[in-house]
């Protein structure tokens, strides 16, 4: 099957199902979670492809040509396993469950997903200013990584003062139109935090102080309250800040 030339994001086509059902304008299907920030334009949902989406091949698999034309894009594949080659270099990574993958604005990248299906959660930003030297490859990290540079995660609420919760990495700190930063977080027993218990489980305030943030959940509980606090157990994420 030929690439197909995508003008769209990899991220499905219009929900009102009037598109027309051609790979060179729309593949797979879409839904999305967060349709804005405080800054900028940022997007999150939920894109998937199998041989009943729309630019699909029979079999489920797929190939085209993608350059996330909507902003920096963060996503961590779900399901199915693809090869993504960047078109200005050659350089190929393969990619599969628990893959973050960190897609520059603007950056060609040749998609050949493999069948029956394929499912990621993605988060698009679009800022306002260009980055001099934007990046020039992809970013492809996993969640199961554990690199050296794990740091305590310290931030200063409005109300309550500097705290510790958990511990992160940072997969990228920057994007091509402005500040984006993205990595995973984690929390649980023995790992830092101002109120954790003997079990792991913490508790704190949190207000989102570095930007717009959107997370997706790999491991753990949490409780979420409207007071602001949130409740932990031995939890781990994919945190993308814009």
């Amino acid at each position: 099957m030929a690439a197909a030339q995508s003008h769209l994001p990899l991220s499905g086509c219009p929900s009102n199902g009037k598109s027309q059902r051609s790979a060179s304008r729309c593949l797979g299907e879409v839904t999305v979670a967060r349709k804005f920030g405080t800054s900028g334009n940022l997007t999150a949902g939920f894109w998937r492809t199998s041989s009943s989406a729309p630019g699909a091949s029979a079999d489920g698999s797929s190939k085209l040509i993608y350059s996330a034309p909507l902003g920096d894009e963060t996503a961590c594949v779900i399901d199915g396993s693809a090869t993504l080659t960047v078109v200005s270099t050659g350089k190929k990574y393969t990619v599969g469950p628990g893959t973050i993958i960190s897609s520059p604005k603007n950056l060609e990248v040749l998609w050949e997903i493999d069948a029956p299906f394929f499912k990621k959660w993605w988060c698009i930003w679009n800022g306002t200013d260009n980055t001099p030297n934007p990046p020039t490859d992809l970013g492809v990290n996993n969640v199961s990584d554990s690199p050296a540079d794990w740091i305590d995660y310290h931030f200063t609420e409005p109300k309550e003062g500097d705290l510790v919760a958990g511990e992160l990495y940072f997969i990228r700190n920057s994007g091509t139109t402005g500040t984006m930063l993205s990595g995973v977080w984690r929390s649980g027993k023995g790992i830092a935090g101002t109120h954790v218990d003997e079990k792991g489980s913490m508790t704190t305030p949190y207000t989102g102080v570095l930007g717009d943030e959107t997370i997706f959940l790999l491991e753990g509980k949490w409780k979420l309250r409207r007071q602001r606090v949130a409740r932990s157990t031995a939890s781990k994420l994919v945190i993308s800040l814009a």
